[in-house]
């Protein structure tokens, strides 16, 4: 019976001592997945930056062409109108000189006319 028992209390001992070694390599284990966890949080948080970087960059690079865009729509505006006023002032010119002359003309016709219609 002492045999018995010291080969159950050998088999006991034996299972405890594999059993703490199981649980020390667990425990390395999860310190390990534990430590590439953090690692794998930092560079999500590094990407998330990223991102969020290139996104603020994008957006001021849209904004920036939009008000260029703008600047460049006004400028034409203005250049527009400016050459529109001065067509129709170059208009109003030559239809003053045309007024003038079709008066001087006409002033030039009166007598002519004059003179044929007494005859």
């Amino acid at each position: 019976m002492v045999d018995l028992t010291s080969f159950i209390m050998g088999i006991v001992l034996v299972l405890g001592i594999l059993g703490v070694g199981v649980v020390v390599m667990m425990y390395i284990q999860i310190k390990r997945l534990k430590s590439k966890c953090s690692q794998l949080e930092q560079v999500q948080g590094l990407i998330f930056n990223d991102i969020s970087r290139t996104s603020e960059e994008l957006h001021r690079r849209i904004d920036g062409e939009i008000k260029r865009t703008d600047e460049l729509y006004a400028e034409t505006n203005r250049y527009i109108n400016a050459r529109a006023e001065e067509t129709h002032k170059g208009l109003e010119d030559v239809y003053r000189t045309i007024d003038s002359r079709l008066d001087k003309l006409v002033t030039k016709l009166n007598p002519v006319t004059k003179d044929l219609l007494q005859d």
